[in-house]
């Protein structure tokens, strides 16, 4: 998924081809269009949004996805599941609203990170 993408255009993405894209220029206004867009397709189809850093958190990885494509059984309509090599895995169900609010926080604040959305049935914490 491009920040280029008209709405047609991202809608009608191969499900199998990962969804990278992270506005390039990050602005606010890209950056909050772009999380509004991957919380459309979370919302609609069985994908993970994945959240990557090499700053201070080496091989950290974090992803977001809709409860009901899992087998999870959490009171919540997202989970968020972090792999840290030092603390191991955490499972934390959120809301929609905390997954806008840390989808931005990541983009802010981390300018090498990245955030791709790819089909929750291919993604693992090791994936790269």
């Amino acid at each position: 998924m491009s920040v280029t993408d008209t709405p047609e255009s991202a809608a009608q993405h191969d499900s199998e081809a990962a969804l990278d894209s992270v506005p390039a220029l990050r602005s606010p206004t890209k950056v909050v269009s772009f999380v509004e867009r991957v919380l459309v397709e979370l919302h609609h189809e069985a994908l993970a949004a994945r959240y990557v850093t090499d700053i201070g958190q080496e091989g950290e990885k974090t992803i977001w996805c809709r409860v009901k494509h899992t087998e999870l059984d959490v009171d919540a309509e997202y989970v968020q599941i972090r792999d840290d090599p030092r603390l191991g895995v955490a499972v934390e169900p959120c809301s929609r609203a905390t997954v806008r609010k840390r989808l931005c926080q990541c983009l802010d604040h981390d300018r090498t990170g990245r955030i791709d959305v790819r089909p929750l049935a291919g993604v693992s914490m090791g994936d790269d």
